[in-house]
């Protein structure tokens, strides 16, 4: 078994797309395979920066987390959120073809704290995915979705409760300030995650001081900015 390189710089790889398949309509699980994959750490909810070709013709890169890790196997999830060049990458892979991307980047904290909170939208489920399998115990979530045909396949111990759109627009802290309403935190002092839009975040974010967490009891991440291009 090759020694796990646990270094904090990233590198760049070039890989093969070992499989694609589908996992709700605007959701594709993307296998990524190379021998270097195996000679590295991937920290939890790492993400990677894949080396995409612009419009102009320019590069681009654009951010996944990376949902799991296997041998020399990577697995992204990547959310197809309209016609950038993240999303039509995603859309037109196939087994086969060659993905160039730099990583390691990124890491989500994991306290031993009595209670874990997740809030998110659709950018955030593989980060949480990846999450609720480390954790190995209960993980409250509360996950954004376009509507139901967007549930994204998480573990037993996510107990998940799915805020649907339903027409309305993404990128609004409506949603998850509402279903706030319904958490009731178990005992001891807890920890939350929030991940999404970055100005709905912050929002949210201000919310969660009723629940007793500080600032440093919350790690807020914006995976994608409402009023410019998406980073993923």
């Amino acid at each position: 078994m090759p020694e796990v390189q646990r270094i904090t710089r990233t590198g760049q790889f070039l890989t093969t797309v070992a499989d694609v398949r589908t996992l709700s309509p605007r959701m594709r699980r993307i296998v990524l395979t190379a021998p270097e994959i195996a000679g590295r750490d991937w920290p939890l909810a790492c993400d990677i920066a894949v080396v995409l070709t612009g419009p102009d013709g320019r590069e681009v890169r654009r951010r996944y987390t990376v949902r799991s890790s296997a041998g020399e196997q990577l697995v992204v999830d990547a959310v197809l959120h309209g016609h950038g060049p993240g999303s039509s990458w995603a859309q037109s892979l196939e087994p086969g073809h060659p993905v160039s991307f730099f990583g390691p980047r990124g890491e989500l904290p994991l306290p031993p704290a009595g209670w874990l909170l997740a809030l998110t939208d659709e950018s955030g489920l593989p980060a949480i995915g990846a999450l609720a399998e480390a954790a190995g115990r209960d993980l409250l979530v509360l996950a954004e979705i376009e509507d139901g045909s967007e549930r994204y396949p998480l573990p037993p111990n996510a107990k998940v409760r799915w805020l649907t759109r339903d027409g309305r627009p993404a990128g609004t802290p409506e949603l998850l300030l509402g279903g706030l309403e319904h958490v009731r935190p178990g005992a001891g002092p807890g920890y939350a995650y929030l991940l999404g839009e970055s100005r709905a975040i912050v929002t949210v974010r201000d919310e969660l001081a009723r629940f007793g967490l500080s600032r440093s009891e919350v790690y807020a991440k914006g995976y994608w900015n409402l009023n410019s291009r998406p980073t993923r």
